[in-house]
C-alpha cells in the first residue's frame, strides 16, 4: 500500500514515543489500527461497488445489443416477400 520500509517505521515509532510517551502509546497504535482497518474496509467496499457497477453496465450495454438485434430481425420479418404482417406464409 505505502512504499514504507523496516526502518522508516522504526524512526516514526522513535518519534511517536517520544512525542506521545510510553504510556499513552498502546492507545495510539490501537487507534491508528482502527483508522487503517476502517479505511481498508472503505476502499474494498468502494472497489466492489465500482465492480458491481460496471458489471451492471456491462450486462445493460448486452441487454441493449440484444434488442438492437432483434429490431433488426423483426424489421427484415416485416420485409420479407413470402411471410404476412401476422407472420404466416402467403403460400397457404
Amino acid at each position: 500500500m505505502f512504499d514504507i520500509g523496516f526502518w522508516e517505521l522504526v524512526i516514526i515509532s522513535i518519534v511517536a514515543l517520544l512525542i506521545v510517551g510510553p504510556e499513552r502509546m498502546p492507545g495510539l497504535i490501537r487507534d491508528v489500527g482502527r483508522w487503517v482497518r476502517s479505511v481498508r474496509r472503505f476502499i474494498t467496499q468502494t472497489r466492489q461497488d465500482l465492480e458491481r457497477e460496471l458489471d451492471f453496465e456491462e450486462d445493460f450495454r448486452e441487454e441493449k445489443d440484444l434488442v438492437s438485434s432483434l429490431r433488426d430481425m423483426d424489421e427484415l420479418m416485416d420485409i420479407a416477400p413470402d411471410r404476412d404482417k401476422t407472420g404466416r406464409d402467403d403460400k397457404t
